[in-house]
C-alpha cells in the first residue's frame, strides 16, 4: 500500500486542498460554476487496511447517491487503492452530471456560438467546418435527432486522415458537450498533420533512409523504418499516440549491429530531449541530433540546396519555436508562428466558451477546447 503521506501529496498535485493534519484533509472539487464541493477526507483508517472516511455534502448524495457504494473506486477499495483515483472518478461523475443539464438545443447553440460562421444548424442537425494547416476544409455533420445518441458524418478525405466516424470509439461513446467533440476531431486532424509532416520530412529530406520498409500509419500514429549507413543501421519506431505534442513521441532507436557505446549516447539524447520537451518542437530535430551522435553527420538535408543543413532552423523570436523551411520559402519572407497563433486562439476561445456555457447552461463551465482557426500564409499548393 502506498504511504498515506504520498497519497495526500498526489491529491495535492491534482486538486486544491487544505491540510488539517498528517492524515486529514479538505479537498475542493469544481465540477462547474454551480457544482462546487468541499470534501472532508480522513485517511487514518487506511493505515488499518480500511477505507478512508469521506464526508460529503448532501447535494453530492442527491446527484450520485452514497459515493461509498456508487463510486467503483470506493466500492472496490483494497490495499492497492489510492484516494486520488476516487477523486478523479468523483470529479468525472459530477462533471457528467453538469453536462447532463444541457438540452440538445443548448448544445447546438453553444457549438454554433463557439465556431461562428463556420457552424450552422437546421433543427437538430448541426454542421461545422474544420480546417487543416493548409486551409483545406472538412464539413462535419452532427445529427442530434436522437440526442444524447449522435450520428456523425464527414467527408472521405477526412476519414482517410482520422478514421471513419463509425469506427471511432470516442465518437460512438461521446458523453460530453458537442463543441468538445468537434474540438477532439480538430485535435485528431492536427495530430495527423503534425505526424504526416514529420514523416514527409524524413522521407523527402533525410539521409540514410531505406525507403522501402519505411512507413507511416495515420490510424495508429506509428512511424517505423530503418536508417542505414554502410553496414550500420538505426531501427526506428516512433509512437505519437502517447500524448504528443504535449510530450515527446515514445521513441525506440536501436543501433544494429549492437554497439553499446553508441546506443548509450542515443539513449541519453532521447532521455534529455524528453525532459526538456515542449509542444512547439518537432521530433525530427531530436532524431537529427541522435544520428549525428552515431554517424557524425546530420540527418536532414537543406530543403533548398538538397545538402546537409549547415545553419540553425528558423526560430520564432517570441516563443522560441523552431521550423523547417519549405522549398518555396524565400529570403526575407515573414514567418507566422503557428504556436503563438494557436495560443492566442486558445485564450480567446476559453473566454468565449465560459460566456456561452454560462448563458445556455445556467453558469456551467467546461474544459476549454473548440475553435482552432486555420493558419494563413501557407499556399494551398505548397509542398513540404
Amino acid at each position: 500500500m502506498k504511504p498515506i503521506a504520498e497519497q495526500i501529496e498526489e491529491v495535492e498535485n491534482s486538486f486544491q486542498i487544505e491540510k488539517l493534519s498528517d492524515t486529514h484533509i479538505k479537498v475542493f472539487i469544481f465540477a462547474s460554476n454551480e457544482l462546487n464541493f468541499e470534501l472532508d477526507i480522513d485517511m487514518a483508517p487506511v493505515a488499518q487496511g480500511k477505507k478512508p472516511k469521506i464526508g460529503f455534502e448532501k447535494q453530492i448524495k442527491d446527484i450520485l447517491g452514497n459515493i461509498n457504494n456508487t463510486l467503483q473506486t470506493m466500492a472496490n477499495w483494497n490495499e492497492d487503492s489510492e484516494i486520488v483515483y476516487v477523486l478523479y472518478e468523483l470529479e468525472d461523475a459530477l462533471m457528467s452530471a453538469s453536462t447532463a443539464k444541457f438540452t440538445v438545443m443548448d448544445e447546438i447553440y453553444v457549438l454554433v456560438g463557439n465556431y461562428g460562421p463556420r457552424a450552422t444548424f437546421e433543427g437538430k442537425i448541426a454542421k461545422v467546418k474544420i480546417a487543416d494547416l493548409r486551409k483545406n476544409e472538412y464539413l462535419i455533420t452532427i445529427d442530434c435527432t436522437e440526442y444524447p445518441k449522435l450520428k456523425v458524418t464527414f467527408p472521405e478525405k477526412l476519414s482517410e486522415k482520422i478514421g471513419e466516424p463509425e469506427e471511432l470509439r470516442f465518437v460512438e461513446k461521446w458523453a460530453g458537450h458537442l463543441f468538445e467533440l468537434v474540438a477532439e476531431l480538430e485535435y485528431r486532424l492536427d495530430l495527423y498533420e503534425r505526424i504526416n509532416f514529420e514523416s514527409n520530412v524524413i522521407n523527402k529530406f533525410a539521409e540514410f533512409v531505406n525507403k522501402e520498409p519505411f512507413s507511416f500509419n495515420p490510424a495508429t500514429g506509428y512511424i517505423s523504418g530503418d536508417l542505414e549507413n554502410g553496414n550500420e543501421r538505426i531501427e526506428l519506431d516512433l509512437d505519437y499516440m502517447n500524448g504528443y505534442p504535449d510530450v515527446m513521441p515514445r521513441a525506440i532507436l536501436n543501433i544494429k549491429p549492437d554497439n553499446p557505446s553508441k546506443q548509450s549516447k542515443v539513449n541519453q539524447i532521447l532521455e534529455e530531449a524528453s525532459e526538456k520537451w515542449t509542444p512547439n518542437q518537432i521530433f525530427v530535430q531530436v532524431l537529427d541530433k541522435a544520428v549525428q551522435s552515431v554517424w557524425g553527420k546530420r540527418l536532414i538535408r537543406d530543403l533548398k540546396q538538397n545538402k546537409p543543413i549547415a545553419g540553425e532552423l528558423y526560430k520564432c523570436k517570441d516563443c522560441g519555436a523552431e521550423f523547417l523551411k519549405s522549398s518555396k520559402d524565400k529570403e526575407g519572407d515573414k514567418f507566422r508562428c503557428e504556436y503563438c497563433f494557436y495560443g492566442n486562439v486558445k485564450r480567446k476561445t476559453e473566454k468565449l466558451i465560459d460566456d456561452l456555457l454560462g448563458k445556455f447552461g445556467g453558469g456551467d463551465a467546461a474544459p476549454s477546447g473548440g475553435s482552432q482557426a486555420p493558419i494563413k500564409g501557407l499556399d494551398d499548393d505548397e509542398e513540404i
